[in-house]
Protein backbone atom coordinates (compact mmCIF):
# COMPACT_ATOMS: atom_id res chain seq x y z
CA UNK A 1 0.00 0.00 0.00
CA UNK A 2 1.39 3.50 -0.93
CA UNK A 3 1.95 5.88 1.42
CA UNK A 4 0.22 8.86 1.70
CA UNK A 5 3.30 11.07 2.37
CA UNK A 6 4.72 9.66 -0.97
CA UNK A 7 6.03 13.28 -2.84
CA UNK A 8 6.11 13.83 -6.48
CA UNK A 9 9.60 12.98 -6.55
CA UNK A 10 8.87 9.40 -4.87
CA UNK A 11 6.31 8.99 -7.23
CA UNK A 12 8.71 9.62 -10.20
CA UNK A 13 11.32 7.50 -8.46
CA UNK A 14 8.45 4.56 -8.28
CA UNK A 15 7.35 5.11 -11.91
CA UNK A 16 10.81 5.57 -13.73
CA UNK A 17 12.85 2.50 -12.84
CA UNK A 18 13.73 0.40 -15.68
CA UNK A 19 13.63 1.51 -19.49
CA UNK A 20 12.49 4.69 -19.93
CA UNK A 21 10.49 6.92 -22.76
CA UNK A 22 9.82 10.43 -22.04
CA UNK A 23 7.28 12.04 -24.46
CA UNK A 24 7.00 15.94 -24.45
CA UNK A 25 3.21 16.60 -25.51
CA UNK A 26 1.62 20.87 -26.37
CA UNK A 27 1.80 23.48 -28.50
CA UNK A 28 5.04 25.40 -28.50
CA UNK A 29 3.29 28.19 -29.67
CA UNK A 30 0.62 28.34 -26.96
CA UNK A 31 1.94 29.75 -23.84
CA UNK A 32 1.96 27.51 -21.11
CA UNK A 33 1.29 24.85 -23.36
CA UNK A 34 4.74 24.62 -24.12
CA UNK A 35 5.61 22.88 -20.97
CA UNK A 36 5.35 19.17 -22.64
CA UNK A 37 8.28 20.11 -25.66
CA UNK A 38 10.24 22.75 -23.71
CA UNK A 39 10.81 20.26 -20.92
CA UNK A 40 11.56 17.35 -23.78
CA UNK A 41 14.66 19.55 -24.89
CA UNK A 42 15.54 20.23 -21.54
CA UNK A 43 16.20 16.48 -21.00
CA UNK A 44 17.17 15.85 -24.28
CA UNK A 45 20.93 14.10 -24.05
CA UNK A 46 21.04 14.68 -20.18
CA UNK A 47 19.01 11.56 -19.66
CA UNK A 48 18.80 8.11 -19.75
CA UNK A 49 16.10 7.58 -21.31
CA UNK A 50 14.47 7.81 -25.05
CA UNK A 51 13.42 11.66 -24.64
CA UNK A 52 10.56 12.45 -27.69
CA UNK A 53 9.64 16.05 -28.24
CA UNK A 54 6.18 15.31 -29.55
CA UNK A 55 4.50 18.67 -29.66
CA UNK A 56 0.78 18.80 -30.77
CA UNK A 57 1.12 15.55 -33.30
CA UNK A 58 2.23 12.80 -30.21
CA UNK A 59 0.52 10.36 -31.90
CA UNK A 60 2.66 10.50 -34.92
CA UNK A 61 5.28 9.19 -32.53
CA UNK A 62 3.68 6.51 -30.48
CA UNK A 63 5.15 3.77 -32.99
CA UNK A 64 8.95 5.05 -31.87
CA UNK A 65 8.22 4.92 -28.50
CA UNK A 66 6.72 1.70 -28.56
CA UNK A 67 9.12 -0.58 -30.59
CA UNK A 68 11.35 0.69 -28.01
CA UNK A 69 9.93 -1.63 -25.76
CA UNK A 70 10.29 1.11 -22.57
CA UNK A 71 9.34 -0.11 -18.69
CA UNK A 72 7.67 2.99 -18.06
CA UNK A 73 6.49 5.54 -19.96
CA UNK A 74 5.90 9.43 -18.84
CA UNK A 75 4.19 12.29 -21.07
CA UNK A 76 4.40 15.82 -20.21
CA UNK A 77 1.79 18.14 -20.41
CA UNK A 78 0.10 20.99 -19.10
CA UNK A 79 -2.99 19.87 -17.85
CA UNK A 80 -6.00 21.96 -15.97
CA UNK A 81 -6.04 20.61 -13.16
CA UNK A 82 -7.70 23.01 -11.22
CA UNK A 83 -4.83 24.06 -9.36
CA UNK A 84 -2.38 27.07 -8.94
CA UNK A 85 -0.44 27.40 -11.81
CA UNK A 86 2.89 25.12 -11.66
CA UNK A 87 1.14 22.97 -9.72
CA UNK A 88 2.75 19.38 -10.74
CA UNK A 89 0.80 16.12 -10.71
CA UNK A 90 1.47 12.39 -11.71
CA UNK A 91 -1.49 11.27 -13.13
CA UNK A 92 -2.28 7.25 -14.09
CA UNK A 93 -3.96 6.91 -17.56
CA UNK A 94 -6.87 5.54 -15.68
CA UNK A 95 -7.72 9.28 -14.31
CA UNK A 96 -6.64 11.13 -17.26
CA UNK A 97 -9.43 11.62 -18.85
CA UNK A 98 -11.42 13.32 -16.43
CA UNK A 99 -9.24 16.41 -16.94
CA UNK A 100 -10.99 17.63 -20.15
CA UNK A 101 -11.10 19.12 -22.53
CA UNK A 102 -8.17 18.02 -24.29
CA UNK A 103 -5.78 20.59 -26.69
CA UNK A 104 -4.57 17.26 -28.43
CA UNK A 105 -6.47 15.98 -31.72
CA UNK A 106 -6.52 12.42 -29.80
CA UNK A 107 -7.09 12.60 -25.98
CA UNK A 108 -3.70 11.95 -23.81
CA UNK A 109 -5.79 9.18 -22.30
CA UNK A 110 -6.20 7.33 -25.59
CA UNK A 111 -2.49 7.68 -26.42
CA UNK A 112 -1.64 6.30 -22.87
CA UNK A 113 -3.90 3.36 -23.56
CA UNK A 114 -1.77 2.32 -26.46
CA UNK A 115 0.74 2.90 -24.99
CA UNK A 116 0.90 0.75 -22.52
CA UNK A 117 -1.31 -2.28 -24.71
CA UNK A 118 1.37 -2.22 -27.13
CA UNK A 119 4.27 -2.07 -24.98
CA UNK A 120 3.19 -3.27 -21.98
CA UNK A 121 4.93 -0.53 -20.03
CA UNK A 122 3.88 1.91 -17.16
CA UNK A 123 2.08 4.92 -18.41
CA UNK A 124 1.83 8.03 -16.98
CA UNK A 125 1.61 12.11 -17.37
CA UNK A 126 3.78 14.42 -15.50
CA UNK A 127 0.78 17.35 -15.44
CA UNK A 128 1.50 21.03 -14.75
CA UNK A 129 -1.30 23.66 -14.07
CA UNK A 130 -0.98 25.83 -17.05
CA UNK A 131 -1.70 29.83 -16.44
CA UNK A 132 -2.42 30.46 -20.09
CA UNK A 133 -2.44 28.95 -23.71
CA UNK A 134 -2.87 32.07 -25.53
CA UNK A 135 -1.49 31.48 -29.40
CA UNK A 136 1.82 33.54 -29.44
CA UNK A 137 2.32 34.35 -25.58
CA UNK A 138 5.53 32.81 -24.10
CA UNK A 139 5.17 30.76 -21.03
CA UNK A 140 4.40 31.88 -17.68
CA UNK A 141 6.79 32.53 -14.88
CA UNK A 142 4.97 29.56 -12.88
CA UNK A 143 5.57 27.24 -15.71
CA UNK A 144 9.23 28.34 -16.40
CA UNK A 145 9.86 27.93 -12.77
CA UNK A 146 8.46 24.10 -12.84
CA UNK A 147 10.22 24.05 -15.80
CA UNK A 148 13.04 24.26 -13.83
CA UNK A 149 12.03 22.36 -11.04
CA UNK A 150 10.68 19.25 -12.87
CA UNK A 151 13.94 19.25 -15.03
CA UNK A 152 16.12 19.04 -12.45
CA UNK A 153 14.16 16.46 -10.57
CA UNK A 154 14.06 14.25 -13.54
CA UNK A 155 17.79 14.80 -14.25
CA UNK A 156 18.56 13.72 -11.12
CA UNK A 157 16.26 10.31 -11.24
CA UNK A 158 17.76 9.38 -14.15
CA UNK A 159 21.40 10.97 -15.00
CA UNK A 160 23.30 8.24 -16.99
CA UNK A 161 25.77 7.42 -14.02
CA UNK A 162 23.09 7.24 -11.58
CA UNK A 163 20.76 4.79 -13.39
CA UNK A 164 21.75 0.85 -14.02
CA UNK A 165 22.82 -0.28 -17.06
CA UNK A 166 19.62 -1.50 -19.43
CA UNK A 167 18.19 2.09 -19.81
CA UNK A 168 16.64 3.28 -22.92
CA UNK A 169 18.99 6.17 -24.81
CA UNK A 170 0.08 6.32 -8.59
CA UNK A 171 -1.79 8.64 -6.62
CA UNK A 172 -2.60 12.23 -7.97
CA UNK A 173 -1.08 14.81 -5.83
CA UNK A 174 -0.50 18.47 -6.86
CA UNK A 175 2.49 19.62 -5.41
CA UNK A 176 3.29 23.42 -6.02
CA UNK A 177 7.26 23.74 -6.68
Amino acid sequence: MKSLALTLRDELAELLSGAVAIVGVGNPCRGDDALGPLLAERLAGRVDALVVNAEDIPESHLYRVIVARPDAVLFLDAVDLGAAPGAAALLHAQSVSSYLPSTHRMPLSMLMDIVRRESGARVAVLAVQPRHAELGRPPSAEIEMSLACLAETIVELLAPARRPAGGVAGAERAATW
